[in-house]
């Protein structure tokens, strides 16, 4: 994206304003199912959708693809017995975000970790390692594996991926 693009907003709104507004409708479209969302669920939707803004995906392909997934569950019973805050993330990773991702679950040589930040080229991540308070690695993205949201060991201490169904 053009700095300028960034700097100046998408229709006007900068990506932060866009953010603000997409999330909390985001949400209330996934809550729609009936489920309670944890914080660090809440924090990953953030994420991606911060980052499919950034890719200029419309905040009206957002808000459908939520739609569509509380739809999906409630007619044909789809995504059973899995976050449908994980299965977002997962749709829109898979429709507009096939590079690592800030706040990603990935596997490394050193073990599990989160990426905490992703080169321009997106070549190169930094990720914070599981269990280690200060460890943080600087690795080419070729030897991250990504990891499923639904499979992915617990993260960091502080975070909870555990699904809560009312």
């Amino acid at each position: 994206m053009d700095p300028h693009v960034y700097a100046r907003g998408i229709n006007g709104l900068t990506v932060e304003e866009a953010v603000r507004r997409a999330y909390p409708r985001v949400m209330g479209i996934l809550q729609r199912s009936g489920e309670e969302y944890s914080e660090f669920e809440g924090q990953l939707v953030r994420q991606a959708i911060r980052a499919c803004l950034i890719s200029q995906v419309s905040r009206a392909n957002l808000y459908r693809i939520a739609g569509i997934l509380v739809a999906d569950r409630r007619d044909e019973g789809a995504h059973l017995g899995r976050s449908l805050a994980l299965a977002y993330v997962a749709a829109l990773r898979e429709a507009f975000l096939p590079g690592l991702s800030t706040g990603e679950r990935v596997e490394t040589p050193f073990g599990p970790g989160e990426v905490r930040y992703v080169s321009g080229e997106g070549d190169r991540a930094v990720v914070k390692l599981d269990g280690e308070p200060e460890a943080e690695v600087w690795l080419p993205s070729v030897r991250l594996l990504r990891l499923d949201l639904e499979e992915a060991p617990e993260p960091a201490v502080g975070h909870s991926s555990e699904l809560r169904a009312s």
